[in-house]
C-alpha cells in the first residue's frame, strides 16, 4: 500500500501552523482508523513509524509518565495526542513514542526527555526524524523559570491540588509500616531501660525488612 494511501496526510488539516480546535479530534480519528499500520520513514534509513494510540505503546500502563508529557516538560500546559511510535531511530530507546499537539508539532519521548522532532506529521513522514531534535526538554523544565507567584498559582490550581492529593495518598499508604516500626523502636527502648536486654532477634529482622 502506498504511503499516501496509508497516511492521507490531508486529514491532518495543515493550516500554516495555526491552532485548530478540531485538530486533535481529527488526529484521534485518523489514528483509530489506521491503527497498527507501518510507514517507512525517509530518515534514518530503516526507521519505521507504527501508527497507534497510547494503548499500543510501552507506556500504556504507566499513567504517571504519560501524565507528565504535557505538564512537566514544555513551557506551557499542552494537550497531546499519541500518534504512534518509531523504531530504528538514533534516540536511546526501542520505541520513540510520538505525539502531536494543537499547533501540530510532533514530539518524541525517549524515556527520559521530550524532543521536538518535526513541525508537523507531514514533515515527519516526508523528511524523517533527525539525529538530533531541534529542541529537547527534560522532566521539570516547565518550572525552571517560575516565580513564587507562579508557584502559588500552581499550588491553588488543579495540578497543585492533584500533587497534594498524591502526597496524602502516599503518606496514608506508608502509615501502617511507619507505625509498626515505631512500635518496634519503642519496645527496644523499653527493653534497654528496664534490664538492658538485647532486642529480640525477630524484631531486629522486622526492622531490617522495613517493618513488613
Amino acid at each position: 500500500m502506498e504511503e499516501c494511501q496509508i497516511l492521507r496526510l490531508e486529514d491532518f488539516r495543515q493550516r500554516n501552523g495555526k491552532r485548530d480546535p478540531d485538530y486533535l479530534a481529527v488526529v484521534s480519528k485518523f489514528v483509530s482508523e489506521n491503527r497498527c499500520k507501518e510507514v517507512p520513514l525517509c530518515y534514518p534509513v530503516g526507521a519505521k513509524l507504527t501508527i497507534g494510540s497510547l494503548e499500543d505503546t510501552e507506556y500504556k500502563d504507566r499513567p504517571a509518565v504519560v501524565n507528565g508529557w504535557g505538564k512537566f516538560y514544555l513551557p506551557k500546559l499542552t494537550k497531546m495526542e499519541v500518534i504512534g511510535y518509531a523504531k530504528g531511530t538514533t534516540y536511546p530507546c526501542d520505541q520513540l513514542v510520538l505525539m502531536t499537539c494543537e499547533d501540530q508539532k510532533v514530539y518524541g519521548f525517549d524515556g527520559d526527555e521530550l524532543h521536538l522532532v518535526a513541525s508537523s506529521p507531514r514533515q515527519m513522514v516526508t523528511e524523517g526524524i533527525a539525529d538530533s531534535a531541534s529542541q529537547s526538554y527534560y522532566h521539570g523544565e516547565a518550572f525552571k523559570d517560575m516565580t513564587k507567584e507562579d508557584w502559588s498559582k500552581v499550588e491553588q490550581g488543579p495540578v497543585g491540588k492533584r500533587l497534594e492529593e498524591e502526597l496524602r495518598n502516599l503518606v496514608a499508604s506508608r502509615k501502617p509500616d511507619f507505625l509498626k516500626n515505631l512500635k518496634i523502636i519503642r519496645q527496644r527502648r523499653r527493653c534497654h531501660q528496664q534490664n538492658g536486654n538485647i532486642l529480640p532477634k525477630s524484631n531486629v529482622t522486622q526492622l531490617q525488612k522495613g517493618g513488613t
